[in-house]
């Protein structure tokens, strides 16, 4: 009798133990945190990140990225907690901008960095070819380089936590009642130049200004062949004494032309050679892609891209 309650004993033992080491088993499961960026929102300049991981992780340390000087800490981006559980995501504020960019998100601020353990996520909008883009293919964290998020404001992410580049982005239908003007034609044989409207809605341009630099500018209303008056794919032909060798020229919504907010300095294209007066302005606001890339080819210069295409691949 003694012999058997001893066995029992021992086998409950046995029993208890087995239990214990499974639920140890479930407790200490893949605890890693998955930070994704999951929206960009170009017009009231916040980004939204997400843990898609199982367990909590802490960003504050993290960084977002624009490209070369132009950083900020996520914990300095955020008067909210940056210990994130899973499925909880946090928005910070970071003036991005509207027409196009390339966001990174780092571990650490090691900004030159190809690891994908601490370069991220990157998304790319309006245009290709943006800052840290190839890093980021490297590192496994974009799919192209040429390839970006299309549409508008805001951004967002679609994919799961493996998932990286265009294809899991999507953009936002561009609202009813949206004129874009941009600059479609430029021809320094005839010193003509043709903006059209680009969107689905009617606006006058006739206080819109050309200009090719300090002291070089014409308000529309005084240059245009035809009516102002622009209906959506309607253009007018203005006459613009050009440089047929080479220029930079602007579009600017008022004559406020040191700009470089993108509602008023609104396209820009340069030929013949680099470096043209306001071409920094331009890409600081998104409207051309490098103050060293000009539109390929001789005159007339023909505008080939959409409403938000800026930049000289979209000139030929």
């Amino acid at each position: 009798m003694k012999r058997t309650i001893l066995i029992l004993l021992l086998s409950a033992l046995v029993a208890s133990c087995s239990s214990d080491d499974d639920a140890i088993t479930e407790e200490t499961g893949n605890t890693n945190g998955v930070i994704r960026i999951t929206e960009v929102n170009t017009d009231i300049d916040e980004i939204t990140i997400a843990n898609f991981g199982d367990g909590a992780q802490d960003i504050g340390a993290y960084w977002l990225c624009l490209g070369p000087g132009t950083y900020v800490q996520v914990s300095n981006a955020t008067s909210g907690s940056t210990n994130l559980n899973p499925n909880q995501s946090i928005t910070l504020s970071y003036d991005v901008n509207p027409t196009s960019g390339g966001l990174s998100l780092f571990s650490v601020n090691t900004f030159g960095s190809t690891d994908p353990d601490v370069l991220i996520d990157y998304v790319q909008w309006g245009s290709a070819n943006q800052a840290r883009v190839n890093q980021a293919v490297t590192a496994g964290r974009w799919n192209n380089a040429e390839e970006f998020v299309t549409m508008v404001s805001p951004y967002t992410f679609s994919g799961s936590a493996t998932e990286f580049g265009a294809t899991f982005w999507q953009g936002t239908e561009a609202p009813a009642g949206n004129a874009v003007i941009r600059i479609s034609t430029v021809n320094t044989a005839t010193d003509t130049i043709t903006l059209t409207n680009l969107g689905n809605a009617t606006l006058d341009i006739a206080n819109y200004w050309l200009c090719l630099g300090p002291g070089t500018y014409v308000q529309v209303t005084n240059a245009a062949n035809g009516s102002t008056n622009l209906e959506a794919n309607q253009s007018v032909t203005l006459s613009y004494d050009v440089n047929p060798s080479s220029g930079g020229l602007s579009v600017f919504t008022t004559n406020t032309f040191g700009a470089t907010d993108p509602d008023v300095l609104i396209d820009y294209v340069q030929w013949g050679s680099a470096n043209q007066a306001r071409v920094n302005q331009a890409v600081t606001a998104g409207r051309w892609d490098n103050a060293a890339n000009i539109a390929s080819g001789a005159s007339p210069f023909n505008f080939n891209g959409a409403a938000n295409n800026f930049g000289s691949s979209f000139w030929n």
